[in-house]
Parts: C-alpha cells; sequence; structure tokens
C-alpha cells in the first residue's frame, strides 16, 4: 500500500503517538498513587480530587502548546516542531518519575508534579495533532481515512503500555517505588524518539508553500480571520473526543474500583478490553470514512452513542463479570468510531498554510477545556447526585451537542 518512505512516516508518527499517550496515560492510572504520596489529606476523595487536578492541569495548558508547536510547525516546517516536542516531553516526565513525595519536600511536592504535568500537556498540544497532519500530508490521497486510524490507534496502544507496565511495577514483589520506573522509561525514550524524527524528510505539502513564499508569518491569525467556522468544528470534535476518550482511559477504572468496589487488579484487566477494543477499532472506522464520507460516519456513530450509552453504563453496573467486560469493548468501540474519524474530519478544512496550527489549537483548546476535566467532572457528578449513571447522562448530554453541530454546520468544500 506505501512506499518505503511513507511507511517510515506513518512508523515515526505511530511511535510518537504511542509514547505521548504512554506518558499522559501513565499519570491517570496511577492517580490512587500520586493522590497518596503527593496529595495527602484525611479524605480519601480530597486527595483524589487533588491528584485528578493536576491530571486536568496537562490539558488545560494543551492549547498553548498548540499554538507553540503549531505556530512553529507553519512557519519553519512539521518537522521541526514534531521533533522538539517529543524531546521536550521528555523532560517533564523524567521529572515525574524522580519527584519525592509531600513527606520528604512538603509542599513543593504537588507544585513541582502540577508543573511537571502542565509541561506534559504543553509538548503533547504540538504532537499529536502535527504527527497526524504531517502523516497525512504525506500519504495526500492513498488511503488518508485509514492512515489517521492507524496513528489514532497508536495512541490507545500508548495507553496499553501504560497499563501493562503500571499493572507490572505495582505488584506486591516489586518495591513501592517501582513504579518511578515507568516514568524514567517513558522520558528517556522521547530522546530515541527526537532521532528517528530527525531523519525524516519535510511535508511535500509544506515545502511547496515554502517553495511558492507562502508561509504565514502569524498563522493563528489567519485561523480567526478566515477560518473560524472550521476552527469551531475541530473544536467541537476534540471537546466530544476528549470526553469519550478521558472516560474510557482514565474515569472508568476509577469508577470500578471507587464505586463498585472491584479490585484495582480486576479493573485494569476491564480497561485493558476497552483500550483493546478501541485500538482495533480505529483503523476500521477510519477505512469506513474513506469509503462513505467523514462527517456521515460520525453522524451514525454520534447517534449509536446516544442510544446505547446508557445500557452501556447499566452493563458496567452488574455483578456479573461478563456483562462488565461487554460494556467495555461495547464503550471502546464506539470511541474508536468517533476519535479514528477525526483525523480525515480535520485534515480538509484548514488549508496547508495554517493547518497545524488551526487542527492543533482548536483540537487541544477542545479537549483541554473538556477532555481533561471529565474525569473530574464525572467523580463529581456521581458523588453529588448518588447515581452509579449520572455518568451516561452526562456523556449522552455531549453527544447531543455535537450532533447538533454536525448536522448544522455545512461541510467546507
Amino acid at each position: 500500500m506505501f512506499l518505503n518512505k511513507k511507511f517510515n512516516i506513518i512508523l515515526s508518527s505511530v511511535f510518537g503517538n504511542t509514547l505521548e499517550f504512554y506518558n499522559l496515560t501513565l499519570y491517570g492510572v496511577l492517580a490512587s498513587t500520586f493522590a497518596s504520596l503527593h496529595f495527602p489529606s484525611d479524605s480519601k476523595m480530597l486527595s483524589l480530587l487533588g491528584s485528578l487536578g493536576a491530571f486536568a492541569a496537562a490539558f488545560l495548558v494543551r492549547p498553548l502548546g498548540a499554538i507553540l508547536f503549531g505556530s512553529i510547525g507553519d512557519r519553519l516546517g512539521r518537522k521541526r516542531a514534531l521533533g522538539l516536542s517529543i524531546l521536550c516531553m521528555g523532560f517533564p516526565t523524567l521529572l515525574i518519575g524522580l519527584l519525592p513525595g509531600y513527606e520528604t519536600i512538603g509542599i513543593f511536592a504537588p507544585i513541582l508534579l502540577l508543573f511537571a504535568r502542565m509541561g506534559q500537556g504543553l509538548c503533547a498540544g504540538g504532537e499529536f495533532n502535527g504527527a497526524v497532519v504531517f502523516a497525512l500530508e504525506h500519504v495526500e490521497k492513498d488511503k488518508p481515512g485509514l492512515t489517521g486510524g492507524i496513528i489514532i490507534s497508536s495512541c490507545l496502544f500508548g495507553s496499553i503500555l501504560a497499563i501493562g507496565m503500571s499493572s507490572l511495577l505495582l505488584n506486591p514483589n516489586f518495591p513501592d517505588w517501582a513504579w518511578r520506573i515507568a516514568f524514567i522509561v517513558g522520558g528517556v525514550a522521547c530522546i530515541f524518539g527526537y532521532y528517528i524524527r530527525k531523519k525524516l524528510d519535510e511535508s511535500p505539502a509544506f515545502l511547496q508553500v515554502e517553495k511558492s513564499k507562502r508561509v504565514l508569518k502569524a498563522p493563528l491569525k489567519n485561523v480567526f480571520s478566515k477560518h473560524l467556522s472550521s476552527f469551531f468544528r475541530v473544536f467541537s470534535i476534540g471537546a466530544f473526543d476528549g470526553i469519550l476518550t478521558y472516560t474510557l482511559v482514565a474515569f472508568l477504572g476509577l469508577y470500578l474500583t471507587n464505586y463498585l468496589e472491584i479490585p484495582p487488579q480486576e479493573a485494569a484487566y476491564y480497561s485493558l478490553a476497552g483500550f483493546l477494543s478501541c485500538m482495533l477499532g480505529c483503523p476500521f472506522f477510519g477505512w469506513y470514512a474513506d469509503k462513505y464520507g467523514a462527517r456521515e460516519t460520525l453522524v451514525l456513530s454520534t447517534i449509536l452513542i446516544v442510544g446505547l450509552i446508557i445500557p452501556i453504563f447499566m452493563a458496567l453496573n452488574s455483578s456479573l463479570w461478563f456483562s462488565i467486560l461487554f460494556g467495555h469493548v461495547l464503550f471502546g468501540f464506539l470511541v474508536a468510531s468517533i476519535i479514528g474519524v477525526q483525523p480525515l474530519f480535520s485534515q480538509g478544512l484548514f488549508p496547508t498554510q495554517d493547518r497545524y496550527t488551526g487542527i492543533s489549537f482548536a483540537y487541544s483548546l477542545g479537549i483541554g477545556i473538556l477532555g481533561g476535566l471529565t474525569p473530574l467532572f464525572l467523580t463529581m457528578i456521581t458523588e453529588m447526585h448518588s447515581s452509579v449513571l449520572a455518568p451516561s447522562f452526562y456523556i449522552m448530554g455531549a453527544a447531543l451537542a455535537f450532533l447538533v453541530i454536525i448536522l448544522v454546520m455545512r461541510q467546507r468544500k
């Protein structure tokens, strides 16, 4: 399907996104560990909320990273922006792995952890969508939906690696500090990722813009002055993606352990099943979108989410293991039907000159406002309403809002 050159580009994007989501997911999986180590309190729930607040902080700064690296990508080249983003991701990841707890350095422990998470978020803002833009500009019309789905799938693979690594290192046979190894490995791997990115060719689309001297000095200004409608659409899918993804990645594990009192190791197996379902589903829905259109696929997928989300949470609340497993697998597949189509949907909304900035900033703003805050929101909603079905109504409301936006806004030709 792909020439060797295109394969290398896709492989580098897959590696970068795998590494990014490995580093980001590690914190979510180990949220309870950070709660007790860096946010000690007489209330277990307050400690957990403090830890989830630091989790959310990474997503709140993602838009700033998107502006920074998006500007570099649109003005100086995609290759340079992606090289810097993956290299800089390594430093805060290493800091998290080496940072002492509250008992050792007091208030500096949560403060430094918060800054490290913000550093991760800053770099992630330039990595995720930038890697997709870079790859799709190389493959052009050679099954871009499938390519985008494969790259998104790699993000879930990173999450699976994070779950596997943390589950292994939290084993009672390992010392209490063993979880730190996972972050140190992630930080060192970023240096290797930088070396791979340095060897790649620049995007043909960017080289053409550079050759014709159409590079913009202020791509963000151009986005708001000429492509505001496209910006809002990518913002919307970013927000919806974030709600679905971080329900699957971060909230469901906490939901099973804190509200259904399922042992953490057993909950990790259910989470793994949901991630695998989502990972396998992303290329399928990307391929489907190549055949039937990105917008049409998103409409169908959103309708299915509206109709199935309450039955999914009913299945999750069953005392039967196969019902909980089925709920995770089905939810993971539905998440894939949205996030696996997002690259193809977003790529055609912006011209080459401001594509990196437009997609990265709009998507990061959406996922930053609602995605990173989702585990915190859903935990608070469940506590306030004392109902284990409360999260399903939140997700249904988000799906209905996204469906209206997709149906009302006309497609850009």
